[in-house]
């Protein structure tokens, strides 16, 4: 395995999510979804189905990865940006749509994502769509600047990520008892090693449970939500109890954090934070990319044990 720095391993998500993602981030309206940041246009409130937009207005910063989007039930997690800096705050839902980059035409007239929080300084907003076509598409939100944010979705053939529908590949993720060349085995940034290393992804798979498995550095995290992601995890653990087996994994083999662990290589990321949610049977029916905050987390994960 070669080494690889940070910029080299994130550079697709980098790219997408604009460089100030990580700690840069300025305050956003604070009297209420109506009110125009700086560098900002509308609160992005509004009305589903009447989008406005303007060239001083919100710039859509991606959160997600465009190389690992297929058809199907997209999640695409945003934060909103103006000139100079990801926004800490925003409005309280965003409205938008989604259009064809390559036939100019809306596909979906009117969708909408509620504010969430992974930190006090981090908000994101999380839309999913339907989308069943390879090709260029565009979100257009409510407030925001008329191109919108790009998304990509990708033949699944061309796609290594595992995909939601597909099998959960077993890989033996490092353990307390065997690092497998990994040391730390965590990097959580306080209380210790995280509680999701007593056994492999590979044995969590044989135990005929639902699995979430996580892959992300909290200690280096380039844009800051891998911490907080897996305080969530462990926190919606607690919750659920013998009801499922969490597994983590993190993206170095050691502190210096310029080689990339087995676990990486084994699932081609070139982004984190990432968890796949698999039900019972092992198949993948949720994965949450780049942000989740604790809400959204449990959500999902009710969602995959109903």
């Amino acid at each position: 395995m070669q080494p690889i720095d940070r910029r080299t391993f994130l550079v697709t998500s980098a790219t997408l999510m604009l460089a100030a993602c990580s700690n840069s981030s300025t305050g956003s309206p604070s009297s209420g979804p109506t009110t125009a940041a700086s560098g900002g246009g509308g609160g992005g409130g509004g009305t589903p189905g009447q989008i406005r937009t303007s060239a001083d207005g919100y710039v859509v910063a991606q959160r997600f990865n465009q190389e690992v989007l297929v058809p199907g039930l997209v999640r695409l997690p945003i934060s909103l940006a103006d000139n100079q800096a990801i926004l800490s705050d925003g409005p309280a839902v965003l409205n938008g749509k989604v259009i064809s980059i390559d036939t100019g035409k809306t596909v979906i007239p009117a969708t909408s994502a509620r504010r969430r929080k992974v930190t006090e300084a981090l908000s994101y907003w999380d839309f999913h769509v339907q989308l069943d076509t390879v090709g260029n598409y565009a979100l257009i939100i409510d407030g925001g600047r008329p191109e919108g944010g790009a998304i990509q979705i990708n033949d699944p053939t061309t796609v290594k990520v595992p995909s939601v529908g597909q099998p959960l590949p077993p890989f033996d993720t490092p353990t307390t008892n065997d690092h497998r060349g990994v040391n730390p085995i965590c990097t959580r940034l306080t209380g210790g090693p995280c509680p999701f290393h007593d056994i492999t992804l590979t044995e969590a798979l044989h135990t005929g449970k639902p699995v979430a498995y996580m892959v992300g550095t909290p200690a280096h995290c380039q844009f800051g939500t891998c911490a907080p992601g897996l305080e969530a995890l462990i926190a919606s653990g607690k919750r659920l109890g013998d009801r499922i087996v969490i597994v983590h994994a993190d993206v170095f083999t050691d502190d210096t954090a310029t080689v990339a662990s087995p676990a990486v290589d084994a699932y081609n990321l070139t982004y984190e934070p990432a968890i796949w949610l698999a039900d019972a049977t092992g198949v993948i029916r949720y994965r949450l990319d780049a942000a989740w905050d604790a809400t959204e987390l449990d959500e999902t994960l009710d969602a995959l044990l109903q």
